[in-house]
């Protein structure tokens, strides 16, 4: 089979702990860094309880009928709020199943078994500046968060029991994020009574916690590698007796291949699914790095 490879000029730095490291942690949002208050109600706004009444995990005596409530509990975006809240030392990276899950106090009214839901709507980050939106259904509220309620009784970080909205990265194609963003459409219910969720009493996106199962420490302080240029010109250019060391990684850092010569080296990468990898190669103690898409 003839091996296709799109080779990238990449001119900017990989960090080395994103070779090396895959020692995932699940944990919470611990930084705010925006925060613009809706119209309407302000429950948990003063200082007295913001931000550390969203730090941390979701109330544990939530449940399908009893929402949080209290100001110790939740932040009200109000109506058409929007926050920006992130990981200080972590990135949040894309693994297997939903990545992330937001908190918000919606319940099941006991009376019409109806979703009291007032929905807000996600986008993420890497940067905190370019932001995207995790698509959704303005009709049905699907992709929303603030739709289903909050089981404090069950694991936070397992999305099948613990309730609340999850979200997977790779349902829009990224990597890894930093940033979370969550912007109040309550407004835009309220404004259509005819509307599935539509309720008299709505008052805005109620933010009580956001679990994440994939962190990995930001390592900010590991010097960067340089990456270089095209890797087929460079292996070609080496010799068929010499000693080297091939190693290849795909983006979490997990080492999926190593051998010590060119041609076990393509026979390795004939291997691989398509997708974005790194291959290091080692000659004398230096270190050589090179990022292709196969």
């Amino acid at each position: 089979m003839k091996l296709k490879l799109i080779i990238l000029l990449i001119v900017v730095n990989f960090k080395a702990f994103e070779l090396y490291s895959l020692d995932f942690h699940k944990g919470t949002i611990d930084t705010v860094i925006s925060f613009t208050p809706g119209k309407g109600q302000n429950i948990g706004q003063s200082s007295d309880y913001f931000p550390q009444n969203i730090f941390g995990l979701p109330s544990p005596n939530a449940n399908a009928t009893t929402p949080a409530s209290s100001p110790d509990e939740v932040l009200s975006l109000g109506l058409g709020g929007e926050i920006i809240v992130g990981f200080k030392d972590s990135y949040l990276y894309d693994g297997d199943g939903p990545d992330f899950t937001v908190f918000e106090n919606a319940f099941i009214n006991p009376i019409n078994g109806k979703v009291f839901a007032e929905p807000g709507i996600v986008s993420v980050s890497e940067d905190g500046i370019n932001f995207i939106e995790f698509p959704y259904d303005f009709q049905t509220l699907a992709g929303c968060a603030g739709t289903n309620p909050t089981i404090g009784s069950q694991d936070p970080f397992d999305p099948s029991v613990s309730g609340g909205n999850s979200f997977d990265l790779h349902t829009i194609g990224l990597n890894r994020i930093k940033y979370i963003k969550i912007k109040d459409i309550t407004d835009k219910v309220l404004e259509n009574p005819n509307h599935k969720f539509y309720d008299p009493t709505l008052s805005g996106f109620d933010l009580d916690a956001i679990t994440a199962r994939y962190l990995i420490y930001d390592n900010s302080d590991v010097p960067e590698v340089p990456i270089s240029g095209n890797v087929i010109a460079f292996i070609n250019n080496l010799q068929n007796n010499a000693l080297y060391d091939f190693y290849i990684y795909n983006l979490f850092g997990a080492k999926l291949f190593s051998s010590h010569n060119k041609f076990d080296f393509f026979t390795n990468i004939n291997n691989l699914k398509q997708g974005f990898y790194i291959i290091s190669i080692v000659e004398d103690g230096k270190n050589y790095y090179f990022k292709f898409l196969k």
